[in-house]
């Protein structure tokens, strides 16, 4: 077996031990079992609720637009997202840099990275662009430290949250 740098063990740990870390999270519950998990826990709320977050999307070095391995998560989203019963839901993306580079570029690259998602949402899943909002927060609130590539990759990143009134999609949930 070659001598392997101690990074690449590293970051092979981290696939292997935390979900998501390189991609998305096979593990992690599916957005329509999410959505329901938080419907239930809420049903007695009224009016527009946070529900979550409901998916994070992880990108590469300078990369704005969402890798191909998220397709079949967002095309649950979106469709779950669009049925009657959460018509009134909304989508708010928050975009994430690591710490490489200055902080003007980060904002920049946070920003492009929930724009260039909110715009293949619209034009790939057919949601309406007035429920999906982008926002860029550059290198705040990393999730991992910056001092490792492991933990740059985790801090690239759009959050996709979740705002509704579950007035609606709760008539149809068992307690």
């Amino acid at each position: 077996m070659k001598n392997r740098p101690l990074s690449y063990l590293l970051m092979a740990a981290m696939f292997l031990l935390v979900p998501g870390a390189f991609g998305p999270a096979w593990a992690d519950p599916t957005p329509l079992e999410f959505l329901k998990a938080r419907e239930r826990a809420k049903r007695d709320a009224e009016g527009e609720v946070y529900l979550g977050k409901v998916l994070t999307i992880r990108y590469g070095p300078n990369a704005v637009n969402a890798p191909d391995d998220y397709h079949p998560y967002l095309l649950e989203l979106t469709d779950v997202i669009k049925t009657p019963l959460r018509s009134n839901y909304r989508l708010v993306l928050k975009g994430y840099t690591d710490t490489s580079g200055d902080r003007e570029t980060n904002m920049r690259i946070s920003r492009s990275r929930a724009e260039a998602l909110r715009q293949a949402i619209i034009e790939k899943y057919y949601m309406d662009g007035d429920r999906i909002t982008a926002e860029g927060y550059g290198p705040a609130d990393p999730v991992a430290s910056n001092d490792s590539e492991a933990g740059r990759s985790l801090n690239r990143r759009v959050e996709i949250h979740v705002y509704g009134d579950i007035t609606e999609a709760v008539r149809f949930v068992t307690p």
